[in-house]
């Protein structure tokens, strides 16, 4: 969903035979949406984790789980820092406003490009051509809210369901290759605690889920944080297009 909350929200819980009978844009999934958005493109700064699960077809396996672990820092409108650990190996992604590094820990390799501009002017670039997402950035496109209502046959607002002990606004989609769930914390901030897409146009309609944990808003965060030191006998590489 490619650029596809300050106020106690207080949203009647619907029940699934109501949910059964809907179809089309929900209002209360829009309002619920829009105070995410009115809070989180209005944040200067922030820190969490993510975790994320996500499936891979293999011959005469079907579908292999397979899981990542991302501690991401951004700061706006042009600072971001990626670190990642999981089945592709330890990784890290520095965005400093003009360069975009990536360094693989395992192989001691890393990639430098630029791409003056903000994060999302980053995200939009990177994703479009490299195929690389930073998970999170979607939410803050401007615009998230339009162009998710624009290409969704369907978004409803499920009711109100604990994850990971927190009480979420459970809201799911529909658009065309894919349906899509997402849960919001039911508190005065209403951020991304857990999406899930299942892409029903690939072959066993595969799975991809992330959890958003431990948000830090507004924090202070030195821009060293963003900048690449070359490690000692690093080799230079380059980034590849998604259809290498």
């Amino acid at each position: 969903m490619k650029k596809l909350c300050l106020l106690w929200l207080i949203v009647p819980a619907m029940t699934f035979g109501d949910y059964a009978q809907s179809s089309g844009i929900d209002s209360t999934a829009l309002v619920i949406l829009e105070r995410m958005s009115e809070v989180i493109t209005d944040i200067q700064s922030c820190r969490l984790k993510v975790e994320t699960e996500y499936d891979i077809p293999v011959p005469d396996l079907g579908l292999i789980k397979h899981s990542d672990h991302a501690d991401i820092i951004m700061k706006g409108p042009d600072k971001l820092l990626l670190s990642m650990s999981g089945d592709k190996g330890e990784r890290a992604y520095f965005f400093n406003g003009q360069t975009l590094t990536y360094y693989s820990f395992g192989n001691n390799r890393y990639a430098q490009m630029s791409i003056p501009g903000t994060i999302l002017n980053l995200a939009d670039t990177i994703y479009s051509t490299f195929g690389i997402d930073f998970y999170i950035v979607d939410f803050f496109f401007p615009d998230f809210i339009d162009d998710l209502t624009l290409n969704s046959s369907s978004l409803v607002y499920l009711g109100l369901t604990p994850v990971d002990g927190q009480l979420c606004y459970h809201i799911a989609g529909v658009m065309t290759d894919f349906t899509y769930q997402i849960w919001l914390r039911k508190d005065p901030f209403c951020l991304p605690v857990k999406v899930v897409f299942v892409y029903h146009d690939q072959e066993y309609s595969p799975q991809f889920e992330a959890r958003y944990r431990d948000w830090e808003i507004n924090q202070l965060f030195p821009d060293a944080l963003f900048e690449f030191s070359i490690p000692p006998h690093a080799i230079k590489s380059s980034f590849k297009p998604v259809d290498q």
